[in-house]
């Protein structure tokens, strides 16, 4: 349980729970429209399908299945020979054609013609009828049209005229249902029509041609009762023979013993050619989708469709998982976390559809996926601009261009609760006697000098600090608290604060010329500096957000800074040294470590009981820093 709360704190925004809101929202309308509307993303999911079939690419059909195409050649050469036109072929010369199938020994012949009116010419139904017979093996289709209307469903049904059907060894529908882009996916094996459900073409055929029912369970169906097609390939991918050449005799009559020959137009005009995955440009003739939907029935290999519950709970477990990324402590984590998941189900989907042709649902899940971890980014980023924006409002005019601009780089870094104390220097430097001076001022009605005072020094005290790098963390009248290695980290923080210590230290004598109480209070300054661990973060929320920086180095620095009233008293060393009589500096024990090469100090500043600590505090007394004495001279020329 420790660990589970761990990573919510990690992962929930706590100083904001608002922040879900937007996120939650859309995954909630998301949830709403696939309950309501459990289509929604049916268009789009076909298109995933037909990549999916794009892919895997086309596979050997696994029934013996012949196509003899009515195709334009042959309609052409056709009517050249006999003067006739195919389309309108007396039902005498189809007579002939059944036998001419029939010589060549099949299993099945099946006509994907209807006949659902009397052909013109005398007899020829007649002749059409008893060349079934004899062949005893021919199948016929019926035509069944549907259209929605209001509160039901329209539909016509034309099945061959009776003497045909009756000398037909079976008929069947072969009619497809189309999906909503239009694309045919799919096989109604069996249609309601009247008292007895009417079997599909297809499932006609492959059942004569296995001598048994094909057995089709429960669960491979749909709601819609439509089972998914197995699509082989595109336009081609079965044995097609044009019309004219089986009329010809121009033909590998083995290719057809034994076979299930399919006969149909492949031309334009017929306007019997359908999208389907393999044919999103060029359609596939309906001949073909056929041999497609009875190859599938023989083989046993549909597609398998994943169970309804699913939907809805990858569409749940997706959103919310994309919202727990999108707002971990590192954004780039996050959203490479999406992408990746994205891939990853994408890929897996793939490898199940072409190893154990299962239908994964792509759409409905990805969705919540980009939606909600999108709108978890954006919502991040309103906010955190919103927050950068308060920040630069805070800090403007007391840290540095550079150093502010390191804020704005580190913040969700400095946002992040998981973010680990760093080693830096930090800097507490006060105006001794300040407050009594205030007071005396306040008596004489001249407090506004003293603010006009306090203008120069922080002038003054700012480009010393920012000459080497240093962030103006807090001012508070004349207290001032600086930080070096902080928020960006800089390898020599410890030499910076001691070289912005002695410039601060350069710069209070100029400042003894606007001072308004020369006479009676001299300008003193104390500066207090330490180093260590510390953290650092932007805390807070709205309009109250700050930076903020905590830890017992800051704790003692402070300790130190106000010790410097009693050392003030304390003569300096003979000497001739960079910081003045009228500032004290000390440096506490850890950081005179750092850079006891650099300095000058006086070490014979006892340790001092300070409040909250139970060891005395070692510092001494910087005098000089031999790294920058030149620049430390071209500040006291100017």
């Amino acid at each position: 349980m420790a660990r589970i709360l761990r990573w919510l704190h990690w992962v929930v925004p706590p100083d904001r729970p608002l922040r879900w809101a937007a996120p939650l929202f859309v995954l909630l309308g998301l949830a709403l429209l696939q309950w309501r509307v459990p289509g929604w993303s049916a268009r789009a999911e076909g298109w995933t399908i037909d990549a999916r079939f794009a892919l895997r690419g086309p596979e050997p059909p696994q029934s013996p299945i012949v196509i003899v195409a009515i195709d334009e050649a042959s309609v052409q050469m056709l009517g050249d020979l006999h003067g006739e036109n195919v389309r309108t072929w007396p039902r005498a010369r189809w007579a002939a054609l059944v036998e001419r199938l029939s010589a060549l020994g099949p299993r099945l012949i099946a006509l994907d013609v209807v006949f659902d009116t009397p052909g013109w010419d005398a007899g020829g139904d007649a002749a059409l009828a008893e060349a079934m017979v004899r062949a005893g093996n021919v199948v016929l289709p019926a035509n069944l049209e549907e259209a929605p209307g209001d509160a039901f469903r329209m539909a016509t049904y034309s099945p061959p005229v009776a003497q045909l059907s009756s000398a037909a060894r079976a008929t069947g529908i072969s009619t497809f249902r189309s999906d909503v882009d239009g694309a045919i996916r799919r096989l109604t094996p069996l249609f309601p029509w009247s008292a007895q459900p009417q079997p599909a073409f297809a499932l006609v055929v492959a059942s004569l041609y296995r001598g048994a029912p094909i057995d089709v369970p429960a669960r491979a169906l749909g709601a819609d009762l439509t089972l998914p097609l197995h699509f082989r390939g595109p336009e081609g991918t079965f044995y097609t023979v044009p019309l004219h050449e089986v009329w010809l005799g121009e033909i590998d009559a083995e290719a057809f013993r034994d076979a299930i020959v399919l006969v149909g137009f492949t031309t334009q005009l017929e306007q019997d050619r359908h999208l389907t995955p393999f044919a999103a440009r060029s359609l596939m003739p309906g001949v073909e989708v056929h041999a497609n939907a009875i190859d599938t029935l023989l083989a046993g290999d549909w597609l398998r469709r994943s169970p309804d519950w699913l939907v809805p709970v990858l569409l749940v477990g997706l959103g919310l998982a994309s919202l727990g990324a999108a707002n971990l402590g590192r954004p780039a984590l996050g959203l490479l976390l999406l992408v990746a998941t994205a891939l990853v189900y994408g890929a897996v989907a793939v490898a199940l559809f072409a190893g154990a042709r299962c239908l994964v649902p792509m759409v409905a899940p990805l969705v919540p996926l980009v939606a909600v971890g999108g709108t978890a980014i954006a919502e991040r980023v309103v906010f955190a601009e919103r927050e950068k924006r308060v920040m630069r409002q805070r800090f403007a005019g007391i840290v540095s261009p550079e150093r502010l601009k390191a804020v704005m780089q580190h913040w969700d870094a400095l946002r992040s609760p998981q973010r680990l104390p760093r080693e830096a220097a930090v800097l507490f430097a006060d105006i001794r006697g300040f407050t009594a001076a205030t007071e005396t001022l306040m008596g004489q009605g001249r407090l506004a000098e003293m603010a006009e005072f306090l203008s120069s020094y922080l002038d003054a005290m700012s480009a010393a600090v920012f000459a080497e790098g240093g962030v103006v963390y807090r001012m508070l009248g004349d207290g001032l608290l600086i930080l070096f290695g902080l928020p960006e980290s800089l390898d020599d923080a410890p030499l910076r604060a001691v070289r912005a210590a002695v410039r601060m230290a350069r710069a209070v004598p100029p400042l003894t010329k606007v001072w308004p109480l020369q006479a009676t209070h001299p300008l003193g300054l104390g500066i207090g500096l330490n180093f260590g661990l510390m953290l650092d973060a932007v805390v807070g929320r709205g309009r109250q957000l700050d930076y903020s920086v905590i830890g017992d180095v800051v704790n003692t620095a402070a300790r130190i800074e106000s010790h410097c009233k009693q050392v003030m008293a304390v003569p300096l060393p003979v000497g001739e040294w960079q910081v003045p009589e009228t500032t004290t500096v000390l440096l506490g024990a850890d950081l005179f470590e750092k850079v006891r090469d650099h300095v000058q100090v006086d070490a014979e500043i006892p340790p001092f009981e300070a409040r909250g600590k139970a060891d005395p505090v070692r510092v001494v007394r910087l005098l000089s820093v031999d790294a920058d004495v030149a620049a430390v001279k071209a500040d006291k020329e100017g």
